[in-house]
C-alpha cells in the first residue's frame, strides 16, 4: 500500500491541522506519524520502508502523509514524480510574511534559532546565491543540514523557501499536471471550514458532504523552555530521543501550561522588511490563481489605518 495523495506544504501553513482534518473522515487514511519525510531525509531506506506507514490503510478509498518540506526541495518533487506520477498533492498558502514569522518563531523556540528576526533571513538571502536544492546536490545539502544547528551561517536557513509560493507552484507544475495540485487558503479555511474542506474531499474522490467533527487547531505557538534546557544540557538530538520516551499525556499537559495567551506578532517595521522580499512573488502568485492578494501588503494597511500623529 502506497499513498495517492501527499499534503506537501509548506511549513506553517496548517498542514498538521490539515493532515488531522483528513484523517477524521471515514474514507481516508492519514499516517499515525505526520511527517514521515521518506523523499527528503530517508529515501535510501527504500520503498518497501516507506510502504510500513501505510499498513493499516485498510480499505480507503484515499490514502496519504504530509510532509511539507517536500515543496520547496525540487529534488523532493523529482522523487515522488518518479513513483507516483498520478498521485494527488495538497497545498495550503497564508500570508508569507505570517508564515515566515512562524517559522522564525518555531525555530527559536526549539533552540535551533539564536539569530534575530532580521539576521536569520539574511544569512537565509546569502545562502540563496550559493546553496541549490536541486537533484543530487540538493539531496546531500538537506541531508547534511539536518544535524547542523549552529547559530552560524553553516546552518541552512529556508525561512524564503518556504515562503516563495508562486516558485513552489511553478516548480510542481512543471512535473505534475495542474489538476493534480490542489491549492487552499488558510484564509479560506477560518472563514469557510466545512466549504473548504468539502473541496479537499471532492479533490480526493471520497464524499464531500461529510463534516469535519473535531475543526481544533492542532498546532499552536507555545514557548519550548523546557527544549531549550533539554537542548543546553542533552543537544537537540539527545531532546528527540528524551521526547520520544515521554509519554504523550505528559506531554500533552507541558504544552497546555507552556501554551502563550498572547503570542508574539510580527511588528510593522519587520512585515515591511519582508515584504520587499516576497512582493514580486505574491504578484506572480495573483497572476497565477486570479486571485486578489492586496490583504498581505502591510503598506496598504498602513494607508487603511494610519498612524495617529
Amino acid at each position: 500500500m502506497y499513498p495517492n495523495f501527499i499534503i506537501i506544504g509548506p511549513p506553517k501553513c496548517a498542514s498538521t491541522s490539515l493532515h488531522y482534518y483528513l484523517g477524521q473522515h471515514p474514507e481516508i487514511f492519514t499516517t499515525k506519524v505526520k511527517e514521515t519525510r521518506f523523499f527528503s531525509l530517508y529515501y535510501d531506506k527504500g520503498m518497501d520502508y516507506y510502504a510500513h506507514y501505510f499498513d493499516n490503510a485498510g480499505k480507503a478509498k484515499a490514502v496519504g502523509e504530509a510532509t511539507p518540506s517536500y515543496c520547496f526541495l525540487p529534488y523532493v518533487a523529482d522523487r515522488i514524480k518518479e513513483h507516483f506520477p498520478e498521485i494527488k498533492l495538497i497545498l495550503c498558502f497564508r500570508n508569507p510574511l505570517d508564515r515566515t514569522f512562524s517559522s522564525w518563531l518555531m525555530q527559536k523556540g526549539m533552540g535551533k534559532e539564536q539569530q534575530p528576526l532580521k539576521e536569520a533571513i539574511e544569512i537565509n538571502k546569502k545562502q540563496l546565491a550559493y546553496v541549490t536544492l536541486e537533484g543530487a546536490e540538493g539531496a546531500k545539502t538537506w541531508v547534511n543540514s539536518w544535524g547542523n544547528f549552529s547559530a552560524d551561517e553553516s546552518r541552512l536557513r529556508t525561512y524564503i523557501q518556504g515562503g516563495m509560493f508562486a516558485q513552489i507552484l511553478k516548480s510542481y507544475y512543471q512535473r505534475f499536471k495542474p489538476e493534480q495540485v490542489k491549492m487552499i487558503f488558510l484564509d479560506d479555511l477560518k472563514k469557510d471550514f466545512d466549504g473548504t474542506m468539502s473541496s479537499l474531499f471532492s479533490f480526493l474522490g471520497v464524499d464531500e458532504k461529510f463534516i469535519v467533527p473535531d475543526k481544533n487547531v492542532v498546532n499552536f505557538h507555545y514557548d519550548r523552555k523546557a527544549n531549550k534546557l533539554t537542548n543546553k544540557i542533552f543537544g537537540v538530538n539527545g531532546t528527540k530521543v528524551l521526547s520520544g520516551l515521554t509519554p504523550k499525556f505528559i506531554k500533552d499537559r507541558l504544552k497546555k501550561a507552556w501554551k502563550t495567551k498572547e503570542p508574539v506578532k510580527l511588528g510593522m517595521e519587520d512585515r515591511l522588511y519582508l515584504w520587499e522580499i516576497f512582493k514580486d512573488d505574491v504578484a506572480e502568485l495573483e497572476k497565477m490563481t486570479g486571485r486578489d492578494l492586496s490583504d498581505w501588503n502591510p503598506n496598504l494597511k498602513k494607508e487603511r489605518n494610519p498612524v495617529a500623529p
